[in-house]
């Protein structure tokens, strides 16, 4: 081999080494960015997951949240009215006392007390009796049950109070039941 053949040999093989390094660069740079895809993978499913995990304990705490309200809405509702009923509790007891009484005087005093009671315990929780006496007849107020032609009366006056009506705190809780003259 003369000598430009050996240069050529020996810039073809430089050339193939050269070809076969850049392949092997090639091949270890699409490695590295296929790992560099896979972790990057492995990263967003792993976020993916923990997004999840947050997502399920948020519901499992409002689904809690849920049943304590309800919990405590209902024991609310069941112990509403004990004021109420202390109250009550009092005038009873001394409805008990009036009860063992055996003179008719001392009876009637200890009932009309006992009424006194009531009625200020009534008063206190807000309940108020609707005046009829000589009112206008008033269908958010009163329940016309009969009718009468008077010449005592004005059309539309209440005549008489058959039930007594009552308001709490200004609401209608019950409505009196009346006798209204009709002309």
């Amino acid at each position: 081999m003369t000598e430009e053949e050996k240069i050529k040999a020996e810039t073809m093989q430089d050339e193939e080494n050269i070809e076969e390094s850049s392949q092997e660069e090639n091949t270890e740079q699409q490695e590295e960015q296929q790992e560099e895809e896979k972790t990057k993978e492995e990263q967003l499913e792993e976020q993916l997951q923990l997004y999840k995990d947050k997502i399920q304990r948020l519901q499992a705490d409002f689904e809690n949240f849920k049943k304590r309200s309800e919990k405590d809405r209902q024991e609310f509702v069941k112990y509403a009215n004990e004021g109420v009923i202390l109250a009550m509790l009092e005038v009873y007891e001394d409805l008990e006392r009036a009860l063992q009484v055996e003179d008719d005087k001392d009876l009637r005093e200890g009932v009309d007390l006992i009424y006194k009671k009531f009625t200020k315990v009534l008063e206190d929780q807000g309940v108020c009796e609707i005046k009829t006496e000589h009112e206008k007849f008033d269908p958010y107020k009163h329940e016309a049950l009969l009718t009468e032609n008077n010449d005592d009366y004005e059309n539309n006056e209440i005549i008489q109070d058959l039930q007594k009506g009552y308001t709490l705190n200004s609401k209608v809780i019950r409505y009196s039941k009346v006798k209204v003259c009709k002309k």
